[in-house]
């Protein structure tokens, strides 16, 4: 009889030790101090699966998106204890979160958070949540994530406790140092492109903008000055980094020297930008059963982007591109990066690679040797410009200047008549060869070449005198001085002795008849010519070599006027 009675009593206490809630169990089931995942329904609560140990993972590469809810197991036994400890991880999209304390002896506490219920840090690109609070010590923490978007979230999270305030501080100074490094290459950009108004170098203001916001928002600096909202963080994200990108291979594509790059690469350049931006719609705001995957893909998204710029760089190099010297090394450590969070994502990896502050680097290191390499371009075709300038100047010269004598011819000194008068030249003579066509037809026009070379060689121009071969045996000569009549007729008379002198064997003396204004107000120079060439002829009229000169006090069209003074000069 107390026998039966006995085994009832022992029978009905580990009946009501098995119903009791999985919960009051916490540690017999799990290993002390583990982490562990699980995955289930959204109609699954954490008391329907912790009593299964097939459906717990305590390794980093259990964890999973798969399901619409994901729990992260933390096991305290063991653990340093920690006062006033809060929950951190990755900061990514979610639909809820509960974060559920066991204690030693069965009691529970939850807290539910929103997306925009945690605290973002001002120095990572993480987020963080009060956990909730026993009475007792506590035995475990339950992570309860729905609709996740990123393996992170759970591989990431971490119990500890709140972050020192001057460990902070210092990593905001790091950061803002950063920062302001990305923001020198505006400036200069701003400079460059007043000077010289290449695409490539707007191209390369924005990839770094985009840059700059991609460094303020993903280091967590954005946090510090603004209450943004998660998805707001999320989309300033991943948007920044698509257009760096978009804008960055828009930059190569013009960057590039001519001839270096094939179509086909060009254009695949330019479509890098569309590719990447509709990866980043995908995987900010796709839900089930595309959500579990979206990081992945959004992440291998990226390989052809690297492949293509390889292919790019590879390609200019081997063609002797300079440019694109700069771009390979500011690029390979961004792609040796990106190469390695890609295959992380794809579970080649123990858990997914994050890289976030070699992203920061990498993005320092682009953006800094990219600039160079900008400054080093920009100096390339200012040399360019510059040469051409000069060879147009050569043209130009070449085009003002008479190829036989070297003197300025018509156009030359029409060009620059208006100033040349402003600077006081206010005497023109007209000066032609007498008889100079029976040279020609005598002795050649080789020998009439050599005669007009040494007629140059008599006008000799010097800081006041300007002399013009106008065309055949016709010059002219714009002089300035009190002196300039007296100059100009010198060097008239000094014709034959100078021709005789350089061409022996003429049979006579080679004379010049001139025509001369001095004219104290400003004429135009068809006016004045008109007025040279009438007293030139005058000249050859009354038996040539000699000067007909006229000085006018005001303008006159064609005929001396009231104020005029001829004079012939023999």
């Amino acid at each position: 009889m107390h026998r039966g009675l006995w085994n009832m009593l022992v029978v009905a206490l580990l009946l009501a030790w098995a119903g009791g809630p999985a919960a009051a169990r916490p540690t017999q089931e799990f290993p002390a101090g583990s982490t562990c995942f699980a995955g289930a329904s959204l109609d699954t609560g954490y008391a329907d699966i912790a009593r299964d140990p097939a459906r717990w993972a305590c390794q980093g590469e259990g964890a999973s998106i798969v399901t619409p809810r994901a729990f992260v197991r933390f096991d305290m036994t063991g653990r340093k204890a920690i006062s006033d400890p809060i929950l951190t991880t990755r900061l990514t999209l979610f639909s809820s979160l509960r974060v559920t304390a066991i204690g030693q002896d069965g009691a529970t506490a939850t807290l539910a958070y929103d997306r925009d219920d945690m605290t973002f840090a001002t120095n990572d690109w993480l987020m963080r949540g009060a956990l909730p609070r026993l009475s007792e010590p506590v035995a475990a923490y339950v992570v309860e994530v729905d609709l996740p978007r990123h393996v992170g979230m759970l591989t990431s999270a971490r119990i500890g406790s709140a972050p020192d305030t001057a460990d902070v501080g210092r990593s905001e100074l790091v950061i803002a140092w950063l920062c302001g490094l990305l923001c020198v290459p505006l400036v200069l950009n701003f400079a460059f492109f007043r000077v010289l108004r290449q695409r490539f170098v707007l191209w390369h203001t924005a990839a770094v903008f985009f840059m700059l916001i991609q460094t303020v928002v993903t280091t967590g600096l954005i946090n510090r000055f603004f209450s943004l909202s998660m998805m707001q963080l999320s989309v300033l994200s991943a948007g920044s980094w698509a257009m760096a990108i978009a804008t960055a291979s828009l930059f190569i594509s013009e960057l590039i020297e001519p001839g270096k790059l094939d179509r086909i690469q060009i254009r695949l350049l330019r479509w890098l930008g569309p590719w990447i931006i509709a990866w980043s719609y995908i995987y900010l705001f796709t839900g089930d059963p595309i959500r579990p995957y979206s990081a992945q893909a959004y992440l291998a998204s990226y390989l052809p982007v690297i492949l293509i710029f390889a292919w790019v760089m590879a390609t200019a190099a081997n063609r002797g591109s300079r440019a694109i010297l700069f771009q390979i090394v500011a690029w390979a450590p961004m792609m040796l990066m990106g190469v390695l969070r890609i295959v992380s994502a794809l579970g080649i990896f123990e858990t997914p690679a994050e890289l976030m502050l070699e992203q920061h680097v990498s993005i320092g290191w682009e953006v800094i040797v990219t600039s160079i390499g900008v400054a080093d371009r920009f100096m390339t075709f200012k040399r360019q410009r510059d040469q051409a300038l000069a060879h147009t100047r050569i043209l130009e010269k070449l085009a003002e200047r008479d190829p036989l004598t070297g003197l300025y011819n018509r156009r030359g000194i029409e060009e620059r008549f208006d100033g040349l008068v402003r600077d006081g030249f206010d005497t023109m003579a007209l000066l032609d060869l007498d008889h100079f066509k029976v040279i020609n037809d005598t002795l050649g026009h080789a020998t009439g070449d050599t005669v007009l070379r040494a007629v140059a060689l008599a006008l000799t121009p010097d800081e006041d005198t300007v002399a013009v071969r106008i065309g055949g045996e016709e010059f002219l000569l714009l002089a300035r001085g009190k002196d300039a009549a007296e100059r100009a007729e010198r060097r008239r008379k000094s014709v034959p002795a100078r021709v005789a002198a350089q061409v022996p064997g003429l049979e006579r003396l080679v004379t010049a008849s001139m025509g001369m204004v001095t004219c104290s107000a400003p004429m135009r120079f068809a006016e004045l010519y008109a007025q040279c060439d009438r007293l030139l002829y005058a000249a050859k009229a009354v038996g040539r070599n000699c000067t007909e000169c006229i000085t006018l006090a005001a303008p006159a069209a064609s005929a001396p006027t009231t104020g005029a003074t001829i004079v012939n000069l023999r």
